[in-house]
This record gives C-alpha cells, structure tokens and sequence, in this order.
C-alpha cells in the first residue's frame, strides 16, 4: 500500500490476524481489520490472496468450517465488511461439520506447552455407547516447520462423521507461535516432534476424550517421517499411516531439491559432522525394531522423497511380521493431486485400521489393498 502502510496476515496461537501495520515500525498496527471481520461473526483464523485495490482490502478467509471459501472486501474509509459466499458450505451440511477446538498441552519440556486443534467426532444419525470413547486419529503437519490448520478439510470431517476423533498437532517447532517455538525445533527434529505427538495423544486420553487403547497417527512428507519413526523407535501408537515420508534422513540430505538443501543442517546437523544423528534418527536404520502396524501411500513421481524412502522400509515390515500394505499412485509426486487418489487413500487408510481395531465400516471400501501379516492376534 501506499503511505508507508502494509497490510498483512500476522499469526499468533496459530491464528492469524489481518492488520494494518506502518512499514518501517511493524510492530505498530494502525488498524485491526480481523477485529472488523470478526465483528461480523466470522472466526477466520487463515487469510489468504490478499489484495489492496483502491479504498479496499480484499482476501479469501479459508478456515471457518461453516464458510470454508469466503470472499472479503473491507473497506479502508467506513470500516465495513462485505461478504460473498455467505453459506458456501451449505446449511444441509452443517450438522455433521465438526469444529476445531483449541487445545493446548504440556511437553517434556516444562516451559514450553505445545498445541493442536482437536475435532471431536459428529454425525447426528449415530449415537455412541454410553461408555465408548472414540479412537484417536493423530495428524502430522510436514514442513517439518508448518502448522496445523483450521481450514476445512474433508478428510478430518471424514474421519469424525465415522466416530474418530482427530487431533492436528502442533509440536514444538510448528509455525504460528512465535519465533522461539518455531526454532525450539533446530537439532532437534526427529525428537520434538515426536515427544509431542506422544504428549498429545496421553493428554486427550487423560481428559477422557478419547479411547487411549485405539490410537492411530498419520502425516505426509514430514510428517510421513514422523509417523515412520514413531512406529519404529516407541511402541506407543496402535497404527500408523505414512503418505511419501522419509525413511532415510541422509538420502533426504543427499537428493532433496535445491530449495531445501540446507533445511537438515538447522533441522538435524551439518553434514558429514553429524552423519551419526542423522543415521540414529533414520527409522529405516533401525527397521528391525518395527513392530506396530503401518502402511504406506507413495506417489512415483516423487522427487522429494522417491519410493524408495517407503519401500525400503515397508519390505522391513513384511520382514518383521508387521501388518501392512503399501500403495503406489502412478504419475503422483509429493503431495496427490488426482482427486480419485486422495478419495482412496482416506477409505484405504480408514479400512486399514478397521482391521486392526476390529469394527465394521458403514462404507464398503472398493478394492481395498491387501494388508500382509494381517492376523486375528494384532
């Protein structure tokens, strides 16, 4: 903008805020235009595509489950809001969106909590045991410096209209808490990351949220890692679910993209000095401690992490006696974008810990993949 003045979103508890603030003092907010918008009845905590144009700011709010793509114009001169989409999600609809709660949670270290956003499980057609508590699915943001988000997102709405409850961790070293918390994670990714998760999983079972003897992780790149190497390294999950992770954090180091290939150094160490840390913290060099139920969702065109980083050590599992299935999506890179792939993969992965837990699904999974070393015992 023009005047010495920049508009922009600022987060803060893993929220973001859009502002006014005087370019050469960032610190001073001119105007709160979130506090105009929230003023309206809306709680976006995620702004996006924003755009000064003549006496108007306009931006997209993407995270109100309600009103998961809504268009904003806020003028600069009355302060008023007009909204577009008003009801984008559908009024039909609403009874079965589960809203996120903020939760926050002790960690190893007792000066620093770490947070999430929790979905409780909704549909209005089924109605629990009066003593059942849901089984918990556990996500893990990539990066490995991201964060959760509050947008809608059909897969967490999936998997808590089937009675689960989900929990979008944000470890220490997550963005969106300020710069300390988001460099608590330098050395130490591989540690934080999943002592939290671990944290967060017993904190939910000790408020008697969910069901501590049904729990289930996943994440993707990063956080494919994550949930790699917590189903090697502890014995604390029930099932896990990769989607294209890292096995082997030296490969990584050795063929990721330029973009990135300083990343490990703060993450993990300098190279070759702490070749030693990188090997402890690669699950796939401790293959032979394996033993909780996982699978695998792989894309053949990644380049970030190549199948291999998930084959190698899903012929591990089957070595091992582990249940577990690996898929590979044809012509997918890091991260899927054919929607027919990412509809499978939520029905193959729920499918999956239908039989480790043993429960029946409402939906009838078409061509699932066949889990190895699936047995009454698990």
């Amino acid at each position: 903008m023009s005047d010495g003045i920049v508009i922009g979103a600022k987060a803060k508890d893993g929220l973001e805020n859009l502002l006014l603030v005087d370019r050469d003092d960032p610190q001073r907010v001119l105007k709160d235009l979130g506090l105009l918008v929230r003023n309206k009845g809306y709680s976006f905590g995620t702004y996006t595509n924003i755009l000064c144009y003549g006496k108007y700011v306009y931006a997209l709010g993407i995270d109100d489950p309600a009103n998961p793509l809504t268009l904003l114009r806020i003028s600069l001169t009355d302060d008023s809001v007009f909204i577009y989409n008003d009801e984008a999600a559908g009024k039909d609809l609403l009874p079965y969106i589960s809203f996120a709660e903020s939760v926050e949670f002790p960690t190893t270290d007792k000066d620093m909590n770490a947070y999430g956003f929790l979905y409780r499980p909704k549909n209005p057609d089924y109605t629990p045991g009066e003593q059942e508590k849901p089984p918990l699915l556990l996500r893990v943001h990539g990066g490995p410096t991201g964060m959760a988000s509050r947008s809608l997102n059909m897969k967490t709405q999936y998997f808590t209209s089937r009675g689960f409850a989900v929990f979008d961790v944000d470890y220490r070293g997550s963005s969106g808490y300020g710069r300390a918390f988001r460099q608590a994670l330098y050395g130490k990714w591989g540690v934080y990351d999943i002592e939290d998760a671990i944290s967060a999983a017993q904190h939910l079972v000790s408020q008697g949220i969910v069901d501590g003897n049904r729990l289930t992780i996943d994440g993707g790149s990063a956080g494919g890692y994550t949930t790699m190497a917590m189903m090697v390294f502890k014995k604390f999950f029930h099932a896990g679910v990769s989607y294209y992770g890292v096995s082997d954090l030296l490969g990584l180091a050795k063929h990721t993209h330029k973009f990135e290939s300083q990343y490990l150094t703060k993450m993990i160490g300098k190279l070759p000095e702490e070749e030693a840390i990188y090997k402890e913290r690669s699950p796939l060099c401790h293959a032979s401690q394996l033993r909780c139920p996982i699978g695998f969702f792989q894309g053949s065109e990644d380049f970030v992490c190549p199948p291999p980083q998930s084959q190698e050590l899903y012929n591990a599992a089957l070595e091992n006696g582990v249940a577990t299935f690996y898929v590979e999506y044809e012509g997918e890179g890091h991260g899927f974008r054919q929607a027919k792939n990412i509809q499978r993969c939520v029905s193959n992965e729920i499918y999956f810990y239908s039989k480790i837990f043993g429960f029946k699904l409402f939906d009838e999974t078409e061509n699932p993949p066949p889990i190895k070393n699936l047995s009454d015992k698990i």
